[in-house]
């Protein structure tokens, strides 16, 4: 009987530990993928440097929930689409997010990410938001605060705000105005459109 009840504190004692780890794992997490990012970003030498993106964009594109992401970004709509819609929402939406920060990576190999230990957690630790600051060349550090959440065994981001502005809000604004006078068929075509499709 006192084994039981000695091996039961234990087992609550341990799943209390564990609850209070989530969200410092979400930042060990956060930090090891910038470090990685940078690492890989370093090895651009002018004439690789496509190749080097593509590296960075395929070590980086498994910590995005870009479903989730593309669900945040239509709002209330997204549960009108149907299943055919969601996937060609998503897929051309992670597609123009791509080409429109890809581009922009190499500006930041030379950049100092510093990652906070104190992150917030909210909806019952189901949805953590990761603070870091990028700084470069001695200029004023840029907050960006990562929101995610645990998914397949590893903690996947599903909106970034720079400097308070979110991501997922922004491209909100602009997909709903579509949507209303286009419908969801019309928006898939408009972001193939900027995606370079037909």
């Amino acid at each position: 009987m006192k084994t039981s009840f000695y091996t039961a504190v234990l087992i609550a004692a341990a799943s209390v530990g564990s609850a209070y780890a989530t969200p410092q794992q979400a930042v060990g997490q956060v930090r090891e993928n910038a470090a990685q990012v940078l690492g890989i970003l370093k090895k651009a030498n002018g004439s690789n440097d496509a190749a080097i993106r593509k590296e960075a964009e395929n070590y980086a594109m498994p910590y995005f929930d870009f479903q989730r992401m593309t669900a945040q970004a239509v709002g209330r709509p997204w549960t009108q689409a149907t299943a055919a819609q969601k996937q060609a929402l998503t897929r051309e939406f992670q597609a123009l997010l791509i080409r429109t920060y890809s581009g922009t990576m190499l500006k930041f190999k030379n950049s100092a990410v510093d990652v906070k230990g104190n992150p917030v957690v909210n909806k019952g630790g189901k949805e953590i938001i990761v603070r870091a600051e990028i700084s470069q060349g001695g200029s004023k550090p840029v907050n960006m605060d990562f929101t995610v959440h645990q998914s397949g065994g590893k903690y996947r981001v599903y909106n970034v705000a720079v400097e308070g502005a979110s991501l997922v809000t922004v491209y909100r604004n602009q997909f709903g105005e579509i949507i209303k006078n286009k419908g969801f068929d019309g928006l898939i075509q408009d972001l193939k459109s900027k995606n370079g499709g037909k």
